[in-house]
C-alpha cells in the first residue's frame, strides 16, 4: 500500500503540472494557428499587401512561445521518466525469494490448490471455464457443492435485472437462521421492489405495497420512515440494489469462504514484510529460513487462519513431538515452551501471574 502512494505521489504531481499549463499551451497554439490561417487567407486575397513588420512580430512571439513550450515539454519528460523510476524503486519484480518451492510438492497438495481454484471459479460464476478445468486437471467436485452455488449466483443475476422473487424464497427457507442474526435482508428486499414500482411513476401502487408488506418490521420504524420519504426524493436506486446484492453475498457466504481470494489477499499483505525478513536473514544467518517451513516472525495480515497450533511464544507449529499444552489458567503453550519456561520444577504462566507444576499442563488437541 505505501508503495502504491509513493507511485500515486508522482503522478499527482505530473498532473497537477499538466492541468496547470496544459490548458494554457494549448490555448496558445489554437491562437497562433488561428492566426497563421488568418494571415494565410490575406495573403491569397491582398498578396503584397499584407503588414510585413506585424507578421514578423507574429512570427517571433510564436517561435518563443514554441521554445517556451519545447522546454517545459523537456522538464515534463524528465517527470515521467521519474515515475518509471519510483515504480522501479518501490515495486520488486522478483519475489522468488519469499517463495517456498515445496508447498506444493506432493499430488494432494496439488489437488487441493486445484479445487480451490475450481470453487473459485464456481463462485464467480465462470461455469463453463470452471468445467474445462477439471478436466484437465482431473478432478471432480461434488454436484451437491455446484448446485449451491449455481443456485446462488442465479440469485445474484436476478437481482441485478430487478427480479426479487428467487431472493425472497431463498429468505423464506432460511429465515430462522436470518432471524437469529437480526439480518436486515428481507426488508432491504421489499425496499427495493418499493423503488422500482416507484420509479415507473406508480406512486399509489408503491404506498400500496408498503402498507401491505412494511407492517411486518416494526422494529424499522426509522428506516420505514425514510424509505417513505423517498416518494418525494428519489434515491439512486442503482446503488441500493448493489448495496442489497452485497447483503445478500455476506448473508449467504458466497464471498466469505472464496479461499483463494483469502490466499491471495494474506500473501499481498505478507509479501512486503516477507521480502525484508528473507533479506536480512539471508545476509545475517543464511539459510536458517530455508530449513524450516515456519515464519521466522509474526506477521499480522489481518487474517487468523490456522490449520495447526502456532505457539505463541516459540512461533513454531504444534506437531507429535511438540503438541500444544494448556496450562491450569487455560493459556495454550507448545511442549518446547513448556520446558524452556521451567525454573525449578515450577513453571510461571507467561500471560498471567499463576504458577503451577510442569506436569499440571494437559495435551490438547484442535
Amino acid at each position: 500500500m505505501d508503495a502504491c502512494q509513493n507511485v500515486e505521489a508522482d503522478v499527482e504531481k505530473i498532473l497537477a503540472k499538466y492541468n496547470k499549463y496544459g490548458q494554457k499551451w494549448q490555448f496558445q497554439l489554437h491562437r497562433f494557428i488561428s492566426t497563421l490561417e488568418r494571415y494565410k487567407k490575406e495573403f491569397e486575397s491582398q498578396g503584397s499587401g499584407i503588414d510585413h513588420c506585424e507578421l514578423s512580430s507574429t512570427i517571433l512571439q510564436i517561435k518563443l512561445s514554441i521554445k517556451e513550450i519545447t522546454n517545459e515539454h523537456r522538464r515534463w519528460h524528465s517527470d515521467v521518466s521519474r515515475v518509471g523510476k519510483s515504480i522501479d524503486k518501490n515495486f520488486i519484480s522478483d519475489y522468488t525469494e519469499a517463495s517456498n518451492k515445496k508447498v506444493f510438492k506432493t499430488d494432494h497438495e496439488k489437488e487441493i490448490l486445484n479445487k480451490i481454484i475450481c470453487l473459485h471459479l464456481y463462485k464467480d460464476s465462470k461455469w463453463e471455464v470452471a468445467e474445462e478445468f477439471l478436466k484437465e486437471v482431473g478432478l471432480t467436485i461434488d454436484d451437491g457443492q455446484k448446485q449451491h452455488y449455481l443456485h446462488l449466483n442465479h440469485i445474484v443475476d436476478c437481482l441485478k435485472r430487478k427480479n426479487t422473487q428467487p431472493a425472497f424464497e431463498w429468505v423464506r427457507q432460511n429465515k430462522i437462521h436470518l432471524d437469529a442474526k437480526k439480518s436486515d435482508l428481507e426488508f432491504k428486499l421489499h425496499q427495493i421492489v418499493f423503488l422500482d414500482i416507484l420509479s415507473e411513476g406508480n406512486h399509489y401502487e408503491a404506498v400500496v405495497y408498503a402498507r401491505a408488506n412494511f407492517n411486518n418490521f416494526l422494529d424499522k420504524q426509522k428506516e420505514i420512515q425514510s424509505t417513505m420519504g423517498m416518494l418525494l426524493y428519489l434515491p439512486n436506486i442503482e446503488q441500493i440494489r448493489d448495496d442489497v446484492i452485497d447483503l445478500f453475498l455476506k448473508e449467504s457466504c458466497l464471498s466469505d469462504d472464496d479461499l483463494l481470494s483469502i490466499s491471495v489477499n494474506v500473501g499481498c499483505s505478507a509479501l512486503p514484510t516477507l521480502l525484508d525478513i528473507k533479506q536480512a536473514i539471508c545476509r545475517d544467518v543464511g539459510g536458517v529460513w530455508n530449513e524450516n517451513d515456519e515464519l521466522p516472525i509474526k506477521i499480522d495480515t489481518g487474517f487468523a487462519y490456522h490449520s495447526v497450533f502456532a505457539c505463541p511464544i516459540l512461533r513454531t507449529r504444534s506437531s507429535s513431538s511438540n503438541p500444544p499444552m494448556m496450562l491450569v489458567c487455560g493459556h495454550v503453550i507448545s511442549k518446547d515452551a513448556l520446558h524452556k519456561l521451567e525454573r525449578s520444577g515450577r513453571l510461571k504462566c507467561p500471560y498471567c501471574p499463576k504458577e503451577q507444576l510442569p506436569s499440571e499442563a494437559r495435551v490438547i488437541h484442535f
